[in-house]
């Protein structure tokens, strides 16, 4: 009798005790969440929602030539894959030295924690780090540096992004050059798809995190592949969560109502998906 009303409480402690908590990422860097999901009892998915193509060599160093001809103010960093593909691509091409000298004329803002450790594991001195970890995060950081009209700021990104933050900037007189250094792909489909498929059709799946909005739309790229109705059966997910006002509008446009997270990490939406699992 007691060893049961331990096992009761051990079970209530543990939100995710048995549960499938879903998110919309590889997982080459998503140890964290999946030790994070483990320690309270669930079962994680880790999502490849795309490939990552970089651009051509060749390319890559004629642009990236170009920029170190002009004088940037700020360096802005969107994620993790930003700074991996480009600190890489710099090392490959032998242009480091030119990399340093630019990062010593200007300041080097991360949207986001784990930005900023993928900067700091290259050397690379994080200046700013915006309490809100998003784009808009970014904007309000950057009005509150009060900005002289012309200021130069460079970001490295994905071909695919969308033009909220050089459009919102180039309003304030703010110059914002985008560097394109990849472009994303539909994942292909694999066995940690298929395995996810069968859990959503059998309503197994509980948590369900969107960390992008470009993750949405490869998402719904890949459940259209197979088939799936997508909306009918997130429908059906406890915890819709999404990172970010920008992944929420981009599920909004899909008819799909999310819980956005305050807090635009892991461990905030972990948090959320706790309470709201707590609640059902």
């Amino acid at each position: 009798m007691l060893l049961s009303l331990v096992l009761f409480i051990i079970i209530l402690r543990k939100i995710f005790f048995n549960k499938t908590v879903a998110i919309t990422r590889g997982e080459k860097n998503n140890s964290e969440f999946t030790r994070i999901v483990k320690e309270h009892g669930g079962i994680p998915i880790s999502l490849p929602t795309m490939k990552i193509i970089p651009v051509d060599s060749h390319k890559f160093i004629e642009k990236f030539i170009d920029i170190c001809a002009k004088k940037y103010a700020y360096y802005i960093f969107l994620s993790p894959n930003s700074v991996e593909i480009f600190i890489g691509m710099v090392k490959e091409n032998n242009l480091t030295h030119l990399l340093e000298e630019q990062l010593k004329k200007c300041d080097v803002i991360a949207i986001g924690p784990s930005t900023r450790k993928k900067l700091e594991v290259n050397n690379i001195s994080v200046k700013w780090l915006p309490s809100d970890y998003s784009s808009n995060g970014i904007l309000k950081l950057i009005e509150k540096l009060s900005l002289k009209p012309g200021t130069r700021i460079m970001i490295p990104r994905s071909g695919a992004s969308n033009s909220f933050l050089k459009d919102r900037l180039g309003s304030m007189g703010i110059i914002l050059d985008e560097f394109h250094i990849y472009l994303p792909q539909a994942e292909t489909i694999n066995q940690t798809w298929i395995t996810f498929l069968k859990e959503l059709e059998n309503n197994k799946v509980q948590v369900l995190i969107f960390t992008s909005p470009s993750a949405v739309r490869f998402f719904v790229s890949i459940m259209d592949n197979m088939h799936l109705n997508i909306i009918g059966h997130l429908r059906n997910v406890d915890a819709l969560i999404s990172i970010g006002p920008n992944t929420t509008k981009e599920l909004i446009s899909r008819n799909l109502s999310p819980v956005e997270s305050a807090v635009h990490t892991i461990e905030g939406t972990i948090e959320l998906a706790k309470r709201i699992l707590s609640k059902n």
